[in-house]
């Protein structure tokens, strides 16, 4: 087990090197800056030109590198050009755990909605539940998530006035923002629970249940299920990553202050320590949550050698 871990974790460092450097040297590559004359054309060019040698942007990439990186084995991600006074590490802080109360909410209701949908469909194969549920799944993966924001934000607070769609000051304000994030988890954890379902109850082992007599519930979710849930489970990594650091176009469209709204609004403004942190933030938190799973999927499924 020691062994498994090691290798994620060092396949993981590695990885977030490699984020790190090409996002660095992409964000510098782009035209334009922060404190450039075209992005602050009413700012006299000596002022800009003092503001960027305080921080030192006036120097060559390769020394900016390798300050930056020496900022963050201290954790320091830096702070922010375009807001005054605030540090890349606040914003995180401030904004993650809104967007973790979303997500986590959203993590829930896709699996308790998404999972019994597709068991459902598996059982009434080529009946109307299962085509329902399936129109349905192909719809949710097909529809981008800012056209179905727009859709319920149209029709339950434009039309029928039913919910607010800004902020998150009470409990309703989080209905839209959480329908619009698992709209397409659920479909895609309804399709693949179905996909798995089908092929585990043309198992010999299930077979074998139903021969000894046991009710058809328990041969379902004792047997059936235990085994379809694996797809799932792997899909639980990159699933709880999104939702938990927000979703970009779904905090924009309702003015959810989490940090998936902030990440966008440093990209407009060309605030690179701030894209840059976010960035390296989204990039640990999803090898982490992987990680996780990676664990408990080979804890779980003794297919899986973990001494491999």
């Amino acid at each position: 087990m020691l062994r498994y871990i090691l290798k994620r974790l060092i396949a993981g460092v590695l990885t977030v090197i490699v984020l790190i450097t090409i996002s660095f040297f992409l964000m510098h590559m782009m035209p334009g800056g922060p404190f450039s004359p075209s992005e602050q054309k009413n700012v006299p060019p000596e002022l800009l030109a003092r503001v960027a040698a305080k921080y030192g942007l006036d120097r060559p990439v390769g020394e900016q590198y390798i300050e930056y990186w020496k900022n963050l084995l201290r954790g320091d991600f830096g702070i922010s050009y375009k807001k005054l006074d605030t540090t890349v590490n606040e914003t995180i802080a401030y904004g993650f755990p809104i967007s973790m109360r979303v997500g986590l909410v959203a993590v829930i209701l896709s699996l308790v909605v998404g999972i019994p949908l597709g068991v459902i469909a598996a059982i009434r194969r080529a009946k109307l539940w299962d085509l329902s549920a399936m129109a349905f799944a192909t719809i949710g993966i097909s529809v981008p998530v800012f056209v179905i924001s727009i859709l319920l934000m149209y029709l339950f607070a434009g039309v029928l006035q039913w919910l607010p769609t800004y902020g998150l000051a009470s409990w309703r304000h989080y209905i839209l923002p959480v329908a619009c994030l698992t709209f397409t988890p659920i479909a895609y954890i309804a399709r693949q629970t179905r996909s798995s379902m089908l092929e585990a109850l043309e198992q010999d082992y299930v077979r074998t249940a139903r021969a000894k007599g046991l009710r058809e519930s328990a041969v379902v979710l004792k047997h059936a299920l235990k085994n379809a849930i694996m797809p799932v489970v792997m899909y639980l990594g990159p699933l709880v990553a999104e939702l938990l650091t927000g979703s970009f176009v779904v905090e924009k469209l309702f003015s959810v202050p989490g940090i998936g709204r902030y990440f966008v609004q440093s990209i407009n403004d060309r605030d690179y320590t701030m894209v840059l942190g976010i960035t390296i933030f989204f990039g640990i938190f999803v090898i982490v949550c992987n990680l996780i799973v990676d664990i408990v999927y080979a804890l779980i499924d003794p297919r899986v050698k973990i001494s491999e």
